[in-house]
């Protein structure tokens, strides 16, 4: 029986696709002596900043509660104490057109006033399929072209693939946001990377 001669190696491929979902941490957050204010104050710089996001264009159903908190502020110095309370509330707000995610982020701005607060964002694909098929494809074309290559040097030629085995897709993306001193905070998308990677043994003839 005739030994198989096979060649091992290993392929990587790896694309670019612009993001086109924004998801933005923001909420508010007040601060009073009397903790039942302080929560009342919160509730109604929240609910003015939830309507106006909505106005804005934000769905709803893509409006979730992210963080609800309430921390005791203490006197410094030789008196210790408790002074007051401050409330936080954050949501998370998926933004599914990247143009308004700047009148967004200004509508909240406008409602929450002082109490607002931005916790960061995150840009994403909002389907990635096409963008990770793309990148397997390259995987394997860089995989089979570094097998010909080890074939031609061992003078064969490559013949089917005997097995293949994927690393797990990455995912680099890119978010930027500049900071807003009045009007819209312009967001630049960036590029999101994906990364795929293959091991294959194909046979030499």
């Amino acid at each position: 029986m005739t030994d198989v001669r096979t060649v091992s190696v290993d392929g990587s491929g790896r694309v670019s696709a612009v993001p086109d979902v924004v998801r933005v941490q923001i909420g508010v957050a007040v601060a009073d002596a009397d903790v039942s204010t302080a929560m009342d104050r919160a509730g109604v710089s929240m609910r003015a900043v939830i309507a106006a996001v909505v106005d804005a264009g934000v769905a709803r159903t893509d409006l979730a509660t992210s963080q609800l908190s309430v921390q005791p502020q203490y006197r410094r110095g030789d008196d210790p104490g408790i002074t007051g309370y401050e409330v936080s509330n954050m949501l998370t707000a998926t933004v599914r057109e990247l143009d308004a995610a700047g009148s967004v982020l200004s509508a909240a701005a406008g409602a929450g006033g002082d109490d607002l607060r931005v916790h960061g964002l995150s840009l994403s694909v909002a389907d990635p399929s096409g963008a990770l098929t793309a990148a397997r494809d390259a995987a394997f074309a860089d995989a089979r072209d570094r097998a010909e290559q080890y074939a031609r040097l061992a003078g064969a030629s490559l013949g089917r693939g005997l097995s293949i085995s994927e690393g797990a897709p990455s995912t680099s993306p890119v978010p930027r946001l500049a900071a807003f001193a009045g009007g819209e905070p312009p967001i630049e998308a960036g590029e999101q990377q994906f990364s795929a990677s293959v091991a294959v043994v194909f046979e030499l003839v």
